[in-house]
């Protein structure tokens, strides 16, 4: 990979007007958050490329499909897998892997080599104790260290003198710059280095536990090395919060015509973002429950806004849950202990407020557990017990989770025990009436057409005799049978889908397996 003969850091007008350019060249970035280290910027401008050469960008320009910022000196990329193209995607997982290692490699504020341990991020001799990226933070971080602490170094051997640093500070930002440019005009997006941070466990702690473990040796000591690497590689001590984009608003107003019976939902996010603008901007919203019959877009409307808002998103299945091993681990004393799913969506990536969604929490007790699955719950959803949170499999420390974005849906509430349900904000979702449901078959039709390289070889609109037939449907069943119809429309060399092409869903009941809904004979 190319680098420069002449590393140097750049201006923040330079800085921009690459970050520009790297959008002009590829216009899916648009949606995209591209906020690296300066130093890391060629390295991001050839991972785009290469990436651009494996995945359609009509795949790409999904917001947050590929998103990259800088976190404490480390490049973070954020890739939201599209399903449709699974092979391609562990492509594109293994670049940003081999790029990630790459940054690594080079100072984040010049992009001078360094060697390290390939683990934490290290800077150049020259910026070593430097703060800032940009060369004019870099100049009056010098001045500051000049002003503060030049008089230890006149103390060192050799005679060197205050003026003998000076000259020679006055020498390295003649080579660097030649004028301070003039300040960027603010903007609406919040820099990666603005976004909120939180302390998200005891580093102490941490390198305890693997002590703890390290006269043993083997296998267990080795998973727990690896434990270690992977949060040290997440941020270590801190996290950082997603934050609202700045299209929060029509953000929502998309969201009320995608899932128009959400729109109690969709109104409770309004208020709690309009709340969140007036901080720092964090995304945030109380634990909810939706209460409604099955199959009307409960589930995808969380996976929606997760994947809106750039957020990690992990569903728990309550339903076939035995025991709160999922949300929280399994006992240390088992041979076979492993974390909580929980766990590893906070501790191995680098945004600490994911949503997650607490799929049927009403048939938690059809399967007759040996363990209550339901009993960590009652810390979880408690922010200040929460900010405590330990997993049952490593006790030596403890995890903030207080700021996950909690959704739990039901069909019924009764089989909830009440405790908990005073822990959520109840919200019921009607069945969509047929003016809506003819929305979400038009929204859904518009999402598979948008999230596959074949969607630009259909029509915009589906007709209104095909949204008539569709509206019968709950929209759990409408996108499969939509993938099936466009399928049938491609097989005959149609850019349209026909009322012939639709077809009858079937349904699975516990007596007999095959019979067709009613309504479609």
């Amino acid at each position: 990979m190319h680098k420069p003969q002449h590393p140097r850091p750049l201006r923040q007008r330079e800085y921009e007007a690459g970050i520009a350019a790297l959008k002009e060249r590829h216009p899916w970035l648009a949606r995209q958050i591209v906020e690296p280290a300066p130093g890391h910027l060629a390295l991001v401008a050839h991972l785009f490329a290469q990436v651009e050469c494996l995945l359609p960008p009509s795949v790409l320009a999904r917001k947050g499909a590929l998103s990259v910022s800088c976190n404490r000196d480390r490049l973070a990329i954020h890739f939201q897998a599209s399903r449709r193209h699974g092979e391609r995607a562990a492509a594109v997982l293994d670049l940003i892997a081999q790029t990630k290692y790459l940054s690594l490699q080079c100072c984040p504020a010049c992009a001078a080599p360094v060697t390290g341990d390939a683990i934490r991020p290290q800077r150049c001799s020259q910026h070593d104790n430097a703060l800032g990226l940009f060369a004019e933070e870099l100049r009056g971080s010098r001045q500051r260290l000049i002003d503060q602490g030049v008089e230890q170094v006149a103390r060192e051997p050799g005679n060197v003198t205050k003026k003998d640093v000076r000259t020679h500070a006055k020498k390295e930002e003649g080579a660097q710059s030649e004028a301070a440019p003039e300040p960027a005009p603010p903007s609406d997006e919040p820099r990666a280095a603005q976004l909120p941070t939180i302390v998200f466990l005891d580093e102490a702690r941490l390198e305890a536990f693997v002590d703890r473990h390290r006269p043993k040796g083997g296998d267990k000591f080795k998973r727990v090395q690896g434990i270690a690497e992977r949060i040290r590689s997440a941020g270590l001590g801190s996290r950082q919060l997603g934050v609202l984009p700045s299209d929060w608003k029509a953000m929502l107003d998309e969201f009320a015509l995608v899932f128009p019976n959400c729109n109690e939902l969709a109104e409770l996010l309004r208020d709690h973002f309009a709340l969140s603008r007036l901080g720092d901007g964090r995304v945030s919203w109380p634990a909810v429950l939706l209460v409604g019959p099955a199959g009307i877009g409960k589930t995808e409307a969380a996976r929606w806004l997760a994947n809106q808002l750039s957020l990690p998103f992990r569903m728990f299945d309550m339903a076939s849950a035995q025991s709160s091993s999922p949300l929280a681990g399994s006992e240390a004393f088992w041979s076979n202990s492993e974390p909580g799913h929980l766990f590893e969506l906070l501790a191995y990536q680098p945004l600490a407020n994911p949503v997650a969604v607490l799929d049927e929490l009403d048939k938690v007790g059809n399967g007759r557990p040996l363990y209550d699955p339901l009993a960590a719950l009652y810390t979880l959803l408690e922010p200040r017990s929460a900010r405590n949170f330990i997993d049952l499999s490593i006790r030596d420390f403890s995890i903030d989770a207080s700021h996950v974005n909690w959704i739990a849906t039901a069909n019924d509430m009764e089989a909830i025990p009440g405790p908990l349900c005073s822990r959520l904000t109840v919200l019921h979702i009607q069945p969509p009436k047929p003016e809506q449901a003819r929305s979400i078959a038009q929204a859904i039709y518009n999402r598979l057409r948008d999230e596959s390289s074949w969607g630009n070889a259909f029509v915009e609109r589906l007709d209104a005799d095909v949204l008539a037939r569709l509206q019968t449907l709950p929209p759990r069943s409408m996108r499969l049978v939509l993938q099936r119809a466009l399928g049938a429309a491609a097989r005959d060399g149609r850019g349209v889908v026909r009322v012939a092409d639709i077809t009858p869903p079937v349904e699975v009941s516990r007596r007999c397996l095959g019979f067709v809904s009613e309504g479609w004979h």
